[in-house]
């Protein structure tokens, strides 16, 4: 029969029990020396029993930041009192180096002036705490983001919006002088434009957060689309007031046109974001736009990336905020840059955009000496134009004489035909309206004389997708330009490249931008 004596006179079988157990068990003498360890102490450290035994002292182990908490517990333990029993967690090394974190229980061994430490490896627990920590501190400064973000767009939305109220309000005043009344006018088209404008960015924040925003390339040109985005912001330079900014533009293709393949409306959306935030920013000086090769040594500029750069003379940025000036919101939480207008989204957008392009951007910049924005952006092959100016604007108001032309115009909204309407009378070109997409297919039957159809694709009843589709029935050959309010043109150029729409224009646009398609499509015949 197995005694109490034999149990106790068994080493190797007390060592067998400690090894079974859960927990990892060492043994220290009275200066710290490690005397024993158990199978979990090496399955926990990575150290075999002959390495620790006689050899390590517990100061190998624990991070010198947490040695005096554990002298301390140690010496409590030797108390014998209540307070010697409590645990303390401590941090430790393994084989790797990799920390550690320990739950420890220590008992004094008085008869043999040993300590008895049980450790409980409680790594994973840790970092699961600090993960729910972290994600607790993400979720509350999310909401307060926000909140912040709430109350700045109620700010920005209502400041553009009291504008086209309280002056549109104003022009029904009579006896108005000319100049009071363009004054007023002004202001409606401003503030509009500036509405429309954050309504576009919370769009872009939207659709990039759900993964909608898409990448479509197509063949444009560079020149002329950045030409374009110079003109607008020095136009913009004097609608605020900032006449005393000079604006240049440098292009890297000194030819006149230089066509790539990319996502224009993307490209222009970035620029023009750096552009506004140059603007915004400076008070006086200079503010360029240019671009220039990654590689300019070897010649040939195809596959090479295009970098992009706006600079300014601005208030520049400091140090400490590069790391977080592409961050959202950045602008709403520092404090001291509250004197300027924006809800402190352009910049993340950009960098957002950027990513999509497969593309970097970057900032240099130190306070009272400006800022210089760079992004690259993966070039693809270019060429010649194929059609003579086809996004120039045209010379004159009257230039185009379209008298012999005739055009259906499929569109709902009586305000936004009406607008189609005006851009285009002085052309003297015959319209057509449709009021949906059965009276767009009915009307083209009945007039064969049709040279080109302008297609809204929301429509009631038969939608402009499904009347273009049966006017090819008709006529495969027609040209037919989509109009979208839609900010999602990967949706319509897949469109375009199914064969169902030859171009496309995106709500809203300009008398340019609509009487320069249709002269395209004009100008191929």
């Amino acid at each position: 029969m197995f005694t109490h004596d034999d149990l106790i006179g068994d080493i190797e079988f007390l060592r067998t029990v400690v090894d079974l157990s859960e927990a990892a068990t060492i043994i220290l003498d009275n200066s710290g020396l490690v005397i024993f360890v158990n199978k979990r102490l090496e399955q926990v450290t990575g150290h075999t029993a002959t390495e620790i035994e006689g050899i390590k002292s517990w100061k190998d182990f624990i991070l010198s930041e947490d040695q005096e908490d554990f002298q301390l517990y140690l010496q409590m333990s030797r108390l014998g009192n209540d307070e010697g029993d409590r645990h303390i967690e401590v941090r430790f090394h393994d084989k790797e180096e990799k920390i550690l974190t320990g739950l420890i229980t220590a008992h004094h061994i008085a008869a043999k002036n040993l300590n008895l430490i049980s450790l409980v490896d409680i790594s994973e627990q840790k970092e699961y705490e600090q993960q729910l920590k972290h994600a607790k501190e993400a979720a509350e400064n999310s909401e307060r983001l926000k909140a912040a973000f709430l109350a700045n767009m109620s700010h920005e939305i209502r400041t553009p919006i009291n504008s086209i109220v309280g002056f549109a309000d104003l022009l029904r005043l009579e006896g108005l002088s000319e100049e009071k009344r363009n004054l007023y006018l002004n202001q409606v088209v401003h503030g509009s434009r500036d509405l429309l404008l954050l309504i576009e960015k919370i769009i872009t924040i939207s659709r990039l957060d759900s993964g909608q925003l898409k990448i479509s390339n197509r063949e444009f040109d560079l020149n002329a689309r950045l030409a374009d985005i110079a003109q607008k912001a020095r136009e913009e330079l004097i609608n605020r007031g900032k006449t005393q900014i000079e604006f240049n533009y440098e292009p890297g293709v000194k030819e006149k046109e230089f066509y790539i393949f990319g996502d224009p409306i993307r490209l222009s959306e970035v620029i023009s974001n750096l552009i506004e935030n140059a603007i915004k920013f400076t008070q006086s000086g200079r503010i360029e736009l240019g671009y220039y090769f990654l590689d300019q040594d070897t010649g040939d500029q195809e596959g090479e990336s295009i970098i992009f750069y706006v600079k300014d003379s601005g208030v520049g940025i400091d140090k400490s905020k590069k790391k977080v000036v592409f961050d959202r919101f950045v602008k709403i939480i520092e404090e001291e840059e509250t004197i300027y207008k924006g809800a402190g989204l352009g910049l993340s957008i950009c960098k957002e955009i950027v990513s999509l392009f497969g593309g970097n951007i970057w900032v240099e910049s130190t306070r009272g000496n400006g800022s210089r924005f760079y992004f690259s952006y993966p070039l693809g092959i270019q060429k010649k134009s194929k059609y003579p100016e086809a996004e120039q604007e045209s010379e004159g108001r009257n230039s185009l004489d379209w008298s012999n032309r005739e055009i259906l115009i499929a569109e709902d909204i009586e305000s936004n035909y009406l607008y189609i309407k005006e851009l285009l009378s002085p052309t003297n070109v015959k319209m057509l309206r449709a009021r949906d997409g059965l009276e767009a297919v009915d009307l083209f039957n009945s007039n064969p004389g049709i040279d080109l159809v302008i297609m809204d694709i929301l429509m009631p009843g038969m939608d402009g997708h499904e009347a273009t589709i049966e006017i090819r029935k008709i006529k495969p050959d027609i040209p037919v330009i989509a109009q979208s309010a839609f900010t999602f043109e990967g949706d319509i150029q897949n469109g375009l490249y199914a064969g169902c729409f030859n171009d496309y224009i995106m709500k809203p646009y300009s008398r340019k931008v609509l009487l320069a398609v249709i002269n395209k499509h004009f100008s191929e015949e």
